[in-house]
């Protein structure tokens, strides 16, 4: 199975996730391409099997770069891959009901007509944990960030014919 995990990361939290994600993915014979989006080109996203992308959230929003990597893959493309999300947003009570980034990422490539193969993680910080880097992410969401490799790859083999 060959992945790529294409990620934005402000502070460090989507980039400890993402290469996290990485050697779970790994550790079940994925290869796996992880870096940031700005080192991501849309040739880059052939003949993979699975494309994990990975946003923050900022005043609501996805990260920029990746809605445009989702808008230059062709639709041909998208129907033959996997696809799951992941991301951070803040976690405290006066952000509770305002949408992340992982929701305008989900809600962008369902206009496209594409499903993600399994519910998006969502990691939510708190207090300092949203600015210091690579705070946040501690043995609970280290747990999350397994459960969520095993469902992608679970969504995304095929079953055997028969």
């Amino acid at each position: 199975m060959r992945v790529l995990i294409a990620y934005a990361s402000w502070f460090g939290h989507n980039r400890t996730i993402a290469k996290a994600l990485a050697r779970e993915l790994e550790r079940q014979r994925a290869i796996v391409i992880c870096a940031p989006i700005s080192r991501i080109r849309v040739e880059e996203v052939v003949g993979l099997d699975l494309l994990v992308l990975g946003t923050y959230t900022h005043s609501g929003r996805a990260n920029a770069h990746l809605l445009r990597l989702c808008d230059a893959i062709p639709r041909r493309r998208l129907e033959q891959m996997a696809v799951g999300v992941f991301g951070t947003q803040v976690a405290e009570p006066a952000h509770a009901n305002q949408p992340g980034g992982v929701d305008e990422l989900v809600a962008h490539l369902e206009a496209r007509g594409f499903d993600i193969v399994t519910p998006p993680l969502r990691i939510g910080l708190q207090g300092a944990a949203t600015i210091l880097p690579g705070a946040g992410i501690g043995a609970w969401e280290r747990g999350q960030i397994q459960a969520f490799a095993r469902d992608l790859l679970e969504a995304s083999v095929p079953a055997p014919l028969g």
